[in-house]
């Protein structure tokens, strides 16, 4: 019955007449409008153009991507004439005025302009025209707006001064109403410590600057702070989140209807997603989610608020009337958005209207609850001495079979106990043998020594077994050097591997390549069928540095994984020579997939001190004064501090300083580097 008399008393002063009186002129129906949907015409090229003429007496164009021009012609006989555009949400608006025959004077408004260094610091926008213009040319508007609905006026500036006085008031009452809901909720949050208040300050207050917005008075507060005058859409997203948390808390819908829940989640979700958006500049996609949004949350709680209310619940009722104001709102604001309604000066005022009543019995609300929550915490205490009597009775006999039942547990931990220390047993035994298993794929030193002049490796696992491995092969005079960092470690990562490497020792004897980007092009290809990653969601896959030179030592070729190939030469310079910004494995998407490695010739020569492939787990290693990442810079400069040393020097070198750099902290991953000269 409350929804019905609101509906027919909105539906009522929708259809009176305008109360607010206003002497300007409305020229609106004397216009003739273009849409530019492509934003291709200025003011030379649209002059040409063929206008369609607008009838209505409120110019509508709701949610909008396009260019809006509007034209029409101006009589000259007023002094000291304004042109007047009834709205605060134009992003930028370029008035063309016609001068003489051929000439335009440009005046710039809009929103997005520092407000400052506009001719009249109030809202809405307003031109100053020349009283020279040309009466027989057309006046041209150019506009840029996401939301656009507006009355256009033309008068003198004496005839806007009781306009101006007009709204003032209007709008000084509805600011002081908002100014005191801030003040009375903020006492009753600091009183109960109850975020459900806080959320209602924070929907207020979110309220108070969107009705700002709506009307221009924003601009006092921000200036020419650009960031927060050009998002707008924002104070909706913001009061609609607040008001869903408030709903959510105030209805204790988690306790009272949690079937629910999942819609009010939506609506944060949805809401979120609009501040986010608009933070980033969306302002359309922000504005369309707060309209589809506030009507979604707005018919939520209002169901929730009927159920609620069958169920006895008396802060419910005032709740649904509130919000009874609220839907009024939201839906005169969406439907004359759209366009469905007229839009005329109560839509316009439709927020400040609906947000006013909502905001009062919403503090009706909030007062009720409150006196339910005294009279629940006056029948607490009295009754507290028996409840906990009766408790103390009750975890009296609890303790003793607690006891009883302890008892028996410490028995069968004991047996658990014993029964998991076997299995670790077994589990370690497991990862030892796995661990002999991976050593198998790993060259031996003499198969190192015999082939590379010198060399060092520093291999440090995280775990017993690894997920990086280091890989050399011998065959036909050319030798392949391979530094292999797989997905994961322990026991997975070895898994990946030994997959690895055993894939690397099948492609190089099957095919005979010596082309390092063949090569990891095959591997790609290897692990990408045997673990069918076309057809699932598998994204194991490894990052590789992979040389190979022959047995003349001229040349070397390279080719890599993400992994680098790092050279130091005599002139102290280091040369990073970077991999592919691709992964072995793992790449399902098509860009990735198509890609192809590239190979890189370094010619060997003396002026070469030492080459260096590695995993990513050194630069990874927490550690240092400030428990940062070494990172490649860090591991970098080790390598410079060893470059008067033999590679074997150097091994140990490296492995000192990565000692030093960790100190207590904890290896995060398995490092691996190898350092060489073929």
């Amino acid at each position: 019955m409350i929804g019905y008399r609101l509906f027919l008393f909105v539906t009522l002063l929708i259809q009176l007449p305008s109360a607010w009186a206003s002497t300007p002129f409305n020229i609106s129906d004397q216009t003739e409008v273009f849409i530019d949907e492509k934003h291709e015409f200025d003011i030379n090229t649209i002059q040409n153009k063929s206008f369609k003429k607008f009838e209505e007496k409120v110019l509508n164009f709701g949610n909008n991507k396009a260019i809006i021009w509007i034209r029409f012609k101006l009589p000259s006989d007023l002094h000291d004439p304004i042109l007047h555009l009834k709205t605060a949400l134009i992003e930028e608006v370029n008035l063309y005025t016609p001068i003489d025959e051929a000439v335009y004077l440009l005046q710039e408004d809009g929103y997005t302009k520092n407000f400052f260094k506009k001719d009249y610091k109030i809202p809405n926008t307003y031109f100053n025209l020349n009283n020279d213009f040309n009466p027989d040319r057309y006046f041209y508007l150019k506009i840029n707006a996401n939301y656009l609905q507006f009355w256009l006026y033309y008068g003198s500036s004496k005839s806007y001064i009781q306009y101006i006085y007009d709204t003032s008031i209007t709008d000084g009452i509805y600011y002081g109403f908002i100014l005191i809901m801030l003040i009375y909720n903020l006492f009753v949050y600091f009183t109960a410590k109850d975020t459900t208040y806080l959320y209602y300050v924070i929907y207020v207050l979110a309220i108070g600057m969107m009705v700002a917005h709506f009307q221009g008075h924003d601009a006092h507060i921000w200036g020419s702070f650009g960031f927060i005058a050009e998002r707008g859409p924002m104070w909706p997203a913001v009061a609609g989140l607040a008001s869903v948390l408030f709903g959510y808390k105030f209805l204790k819908i988690n306790e009272s209807l949690p079937k629910l829940k999942l819609f009010y989640f939506i609506g944060i979700g949805a809401f979120s997603v609009a501040i986010i958006a608009v933070i980033f500049g969306f302002n359309m996609i922000c504005s369309l989610i707060n309209q589809v949004s506030g009507f979604f949350g707005a018919v939520i709680m209002l169901y929730s608020s009927i159920v609620l209310i069958k169920k006895g619940n008396r802060e419910a009722r005032l709740f649904l009337v509130a919000f009874n104001f609220y839907i009024c709102a939201a839906l005169i604001f969406v439907l004359a958005g759209a366009d469905i309604i007229p839009y005329n000066k109560f839509t316009d005022y439709a927020w400040q209207i609906g947000s006013t009543l909502e905001m009062f019995f919403l503090a009706l609300a909030i007062g009720q609850k409150i006196n339910q929550l005294e009279l629940e915490k006056n029948n607490l205490i009295l009754n507290q001495n028996k409840i906990l009597e009766e408790k103390v009775t009750e975890r009296t006999e609890e303790l003793n079979a607690t006891n009883e039942e302890l008892n028996v547990l410490v028995e069968q931990v004991f047996q658990q106990n014993e029964m998991i220390n076997k299995k670790n047993n077994d589990l370690e035994s497991s990862i030892n043998y796995a661990h002999r298993i991976q050593d198998s794929i790993l060259p031996t030193k003499d198969e190192l020594s015999n082939n590379i002049s010198s060399y060092f490796i520093y291999y440090k696992p995280k775990d017993v077994v690894s997920g990086d491995i280091y890989w050399y092969k011998k065959m036909n005079n050319f030798h392949y050097l391979a530094a292999v960092d797989c997905t994961g470690h322990g026991v997975p990562g070895a898994f990946v591997s030994m997959m690895a490497g055993n894939s690397l020792r099948e492609i190089i004897t099957v095919s005979k390549s010596t082309s390092p980007d063949e090569i990891l092009d095959q591997l790609d290809d290897h692990v990408k069928k045997n673990f069918n990653q076309r057809n699932n969601n598998n994204k194991e896959g490894m990052d590789i540095a992979l040389c190979i030179w022959d047995d003349k030592k001229e040349n070397l070729y390279y080719s890599g994984a993400k992994n680098p190939l790092v050279i130091l030469k005599k002139d102290k310079s280091i040369e990073i020579i970077k991999g592919d910004k691709k992964s072995v494995g793992g790449n399902i998407h098509p860009h990735y997939d198509a890609m192809r490695f590239t190979a890189h010739h370094i010619p060997i020569t003396d002026e070469i001190e030492g080459f260096y492939i590695f995993s990513d787990g050194i630069q990874d290693q927490f550690g240092g004064e400030k428990g940062k990442k070494l990172m490649r810079q860090g591991l970098l400069n080790i390598i410079q501090e060893g470059r008067t040393l033999s590679m074997e020097d150097q091994g140990v070198q490296l492995e000192e300083a990565i000692e030093r750099w960790k100190g207590e902290q904890k290896q995060i991953d398995d490092m691996l580097l190898i350092g060489f000269l073929p």
